[in-house]
């Protein structure tokens, strides 16, 4: 058997059943996937890193409680944005530093309340973000939502690192206090959603 064209239903018979092999095969066909789905949250290479590695890590330990007649895909996106909340929730002064907007995942169930949360503060931080002096904007989302370091947004940019550094030290300075003034953001904390502050 070709275990790389293996289908979807057949790896997660596989992986209920303890096989590393399709375990791994699982890992790669979605990695990209879920990677994409937690970088547009969180904005942060790292922490989607650390996002990815804890669903794969819960898909294996929970492996006997999958449907293999259900969408293996359509469970791990599921599992990734509950992730991501989770994260939101734990590593709030991160994310506040990097989250720079969310969009809608068409895998992903956007009628629940903590989707409606998120899109809220979406809202929110896209009005903070326009208020930003254009070349300070643009140098937040170069390393915020595109992952530059500030050599390479020096470089793209043709300025110095140094104003790199003081026009992110300004945006991120700006849009925090911005998202505790404006919007209900604090509301959204108590509630359990966002914890940003």
């Amino acid at each position: 058997m070709n275990t790389i064209q293996s289908t979807d239903t057949e790896l997660t018979h596989r992986l209920k059943e303890g096989d590393t092999v399709a375990f791994g095969l699982l890992f790669r066909r979605y990695y990209r996937y879920l990677y994409s789905v937690a970088i547009q949250y969180l904005k942060d290479p790292a922490l989607a890193e650390d996002a990815l590695q804890e669903v794969f890590i819960k898909l294996w330990l929970h492996r006997d409680q999958l449907d293999p007649d259900g969408s293996i895909k359509g469970f791990l996106a599921v599992s990734m944005k509950h992730q991501v909340l989770n994260m939101i929730r734990q590593e709030k002064r991160a994310i506040l530093h990097h989250l720079e907007h969310h969009s809608e995942h068409p895998t992903i169930d956007t009628s629940t309340e903590d989707d409606l949360m998120l899109t809220e503060y979406t809202s929110v931080f896209h009005q903070a973000l326009s208020m930003l002096p254009a070349q300070r904007r643009l140098v937040f989302q170069l390393r915020a939502e595109r992952g530059l370091t500030n050599d390479e947004v020096a470089a793209q940019l043709q300025i110095s690192v140094n104003t790199v550094k003081v026009h992110y030290y300004h945006a991120t300075r700006f849009l925090r206090e911005y998202l505790k003034r404006e919007g209900g953001i604090e509301a959204l904390v108590w509630m359990g959603v966002l914890s940003l502050c």
